[in-house]
Parts: structure tokens; sequence; C-alpha cells
């Protein structure tokens, strides 16, 4: 997918600086960082035309992509973490209002995978897609602070604003559009 070539790296540096920002022990910032990196290898069962599709996802398709994520935790299940990056993975499409796939809500959803969910949704709103041009700053903060409470965590979210707003010229989430 060359339109999301470096995803997952961005989300890695992404989870582990709002991780450091909420101050999460050493151990869960690394989770965040690893989780982050390895949320998409369950890609690889994807069909390549899915991920370059130029026109929006149907349903299916989108459920495809969820099911990705989960695969990904399949596929590292009997690998041993110093910390819980299975289950980060496994948790990160969880909304804080219940509504995700799986139901699980609020603190029931362990803090790395909210962490991963909101840091995946910046990375993924900011960054040009083959059917859409990438957001700008503030428009994905708009979104993101539209879901608090519901998809995302209200702490979570600001951690991230701060990071951002205050790393800005350090860091780039974004690819340029070829």
């Amino acid at each position: 997918d060359p339109y999301a070539a470096h995803h997952s790296s961005r989300v890695s540096r992404l989870a582990m600086a709002v991780a450091e920002e909420i101050g999460l022990d050493n151990l869960m910032v690394e989770t965040a960082q690893v989780a982050g990196r390895l949320m998409n290898v369950g890609k690889i069962l994807l069909p390549a035309g899915l991920l370059t599709k130029k026109d929006n996802l149907n349903e299916e398709e989108k459920k495809n992509i969820t099911d990705s994520v989960y695969a990904s935790a399949a596929f590292l299940k009997d690998i041993t973490f110093d910390g819980p990056v299975v289950e980060t993975i496994d948790q990160c499409l969880e909304h804080w209002d219940g509504s995700g796939p799986k139901g699980m809500r609020g603190e029931d959803i362990i803090i790395t995978a909210r962490i991963v969910a909101v840091a995946n949704a910046y990375v993924a709103m900011i960054s040009p897609r083959a059917y859409r041009k990438g957001m700008t700053k503030d428009e994905v903060m708009n979104n993101l602070l539209r879901e608090v409470d519901k998809k995302f965590q209200r702490s979570i979210v600001a951690a991230l604003i701060n990071y951002i707003e205050n790393h800005e010229a350090e860091e780039d989430f974004t690819i340029e559009e070829e």
C-alpha cells in the first residue's frame, strides 16, 4: 500500500509520544510503540486492490480492514512480548463508549489500546489515501474532539493534541502526496 507504507511507523512514534505524555511507565510506553508498529501486519491477507482503491470503501471492505487488525493479533499471539502488545492490538478498535466491535468500554479497554486507537486515527486522517487528500492538522484535531467520550477517551485526545501542538516542528506524522 503506497499510501500507507509508513503508517505503522508513524502510529508507533505517536503512540509512544502520547504514552510518555500521559506518564505511563517504560513498559507501557514500549507496549504502545510496538503495538502501533505491528497492528497492521494482518494487512498481508488483504488484496492489494483493496489497499489502493480510489473509491470509498463499502461495508464489506471496511470489515476486511477491521478483520486484518484482529488477524495481526492472531499472528502475534504466540510471540512473547515484555508488555501486553497482543492485547493492545486486539482491543485498539474498541470505542470508549462501548460501541466498538467487541463492545468493550471505558477503562475495560487497556490504556495502550486507547492510545494506539487515537494515534492511528490521527495518522490515518492526516495522511493522504488513494481515495482522498490528507486532512489539515486542525481538521483532524476537530474530528478527534468530536469523537471524545464516544470513540476516544478525553484525556488521551488531549494528550495527543498537547503533544502535536508543542512538538510540531520535531515530528511529521504525514507523508507527501506523490
